[in-house]
C-alpha cells in the first residue's frame, strides 16, 4: 500500500486531553506499543465527547454538533430481565442541557429512544436542526417541533454545512440470534397523538454518518451494530466509532466493516455499556456484550489499528 492509499488518519496521532494547551499522553496502539508519528501535524482543535450508547458531542471552533444524544438513561427493565415497553419517556432537562450546549445540529441515527428522546427537548431550547430519517422527521412532528428544522435523508447525501461536512450512510440496525430486528417500523405519515412511551418510538429505518471538521479528522458514527457493506465501502474514516454487536448472527462484521472502511486507525467501541444507569457513576458493560472478543476481532482483521475505549463525557481530539 502506497501512501496516498493509506487512510488519511494513519499519519496522525489521538490525543485525549481538557484543554488545547495541555499536555496530552499519545494513545499506544492495540497491541500496547507506542506508535510513532508518520508525519508532524498541528492536533486538531475538534473535541469528540462520549455521551454513552451511541451518542456524541463534538465542538470545534466555537460550535457543537451532536449525534443520537441520550442522557437521561431511565429505567425500562430492559437490563435486568423485567422490559416494559410501555415505560413512559422523560427527559431531564438540566442534565441535558449541561451536556449538550447550544449544539447547531443533531443526527439522528434511527428513532428508538435510547437515541431520540432526549432530542425534541434539545431542539426546542436551541437553535438546533435534526438529521435523520423520514420516521424521525414524523415523530419529531408529533412532538411539536417545526418541519422547517428537520432535515430529512436516506442515505448517500453529502451535506455542507460550512466549516464540516456530514456524510450520510444507510446502515441498517442490530439484530437478534434469530437474525430479527428489535421494535421495526416506519412512519410515513406523523402519528395520531403525541409519543408518550418507548413503544411509541420505532427503528424507522437506521443511518450512520460521516463527519469532517474543516481539514481535520473524519469520523464514522454508527448508530447500531449493523451495516450495508456496499454503502460503507470507500468511505475511508480516519476514526470509526463501531457499535459493539450483541449477537453472532451477522456474518464477519467486524473483518467485512473494516475491510470496507479501509481498516481506520483508530476504532472506536461504543453501545456496549447498560445505558439505564447514571451517567456519574460511568460506564458498566452490557453483560450481553462479547467486548473483549470485539476488541480481540479488530486487533485480528486489523492488527495496526488502535482500539481506544472510551469515557464518558471525557474530551477526546484527533
Amino acid at each position: 500500500m502506497n501512501d496516498e492509499q493509506r487512510p488519511r488518519f494513519a499519519r496522525r496521532l489521538l490525543f485525549r486531553g481538557a484543554a488545547a494547551g495541555a499536555a496530552v499522553p499519545v494513545l499506544s496502539t492495540a497491541s500496547g506499543a507506542a506508535a510513532a508519528p508518520r508525519r508532524t501535524r498541528k492536533v486538531s482543535g475538534a473535541e469528540f465527547r462520549w455521551l454513552g450508547t451511541t451518542g456524541w458531542r463534538i465542538d470545534f471552533d466555537g460550535r457543537t454538533v451532536l449525534s443520537d444524544p441520550y442522557l437521561t438513561r431511565f429505567e425500562t427493565g430492559l437490563f435486568t430481565g423485567s422490559f416494559n415497553a410501555r415505560t413512559k419517556l422523560e427527559t431531564n432537562e438540566e442534565l441535558v442541557t449541561r451536556h449538550t450546549g447550544r449544539p447547531e445540529l443533531v443526527l439522528v441515527s434511527h428513532s428508538h429512544w435510547d437515541h431520540i428522546s432526549d432530542v425534541p427537548f434539545i431542539v426546542r431550547s436551541t437553535d438546533a436542526r435534526v438529521v435523520g430519517t423520514e420516521t424521525t422527521y414524523h415523530l419529531l412532528r408529533a412532538f411539536g417541533i417545526d418541519p422547517s428544522r428537520l432535515i430529512v435523508v436516506k442515505g448517500g447525501e453529502v451535506l455542507d454545512f460550512g466549516g464540516y461536512v456530514v456524510e450520510v450512510v444507510a446502515g441498517r440496525h442490530s439484530r437478534n440470534k434469530a437474525q430479527g430486528y428489535f421494535a421495526p417500523g416506519t412512519l410515513h405519515t406523523p402519528p395520531s397523538g403525541r409519543p408518550e412511551t418507548i413503544s411509541d418510538l420505532p427503528e424507522g429505518d437506521t443511518l450512520a454518518f460521516q463527519v469532517t471538521v474543516g481539514d481535520g479528522p473524519s469520523a464514522f458514527l454508527m448508530g447500531a451494530s449493523d451495516f450495508s457493506e456496499r454503502d460503507a465501502e470507500g468511505l475511508r474514516p480516519d476514526v470509526a466509532m463501531v457499535a459493539v454487536p450483541s449477537s453472532t448472527s451477522t456474518h464477519r462484521y467486524v473483518p467485512r466493516l473494516l475491510a470496507a472502511l479501509g481498516r481506520p486507525a483508530t476504532v472506536v467501541p461504543v453501545h456496549w455499556d447498560v445505558f439505564e444507569t447514571p451517567l456519574k457513576d460511568g460506564p458498566r458493560q452490557d453483560p450481553t456484550m462479547d467486548l473483549d472478543g470485539f476488541q480481540a476481532q479488530v486487533r485480528a482483521a486489523a492488527p495496526g489499528t488502535r482500539i481506544l475505549l472510551p469515557d464518558y463525557l471525557a474530551p477526546y481530539r484527533f
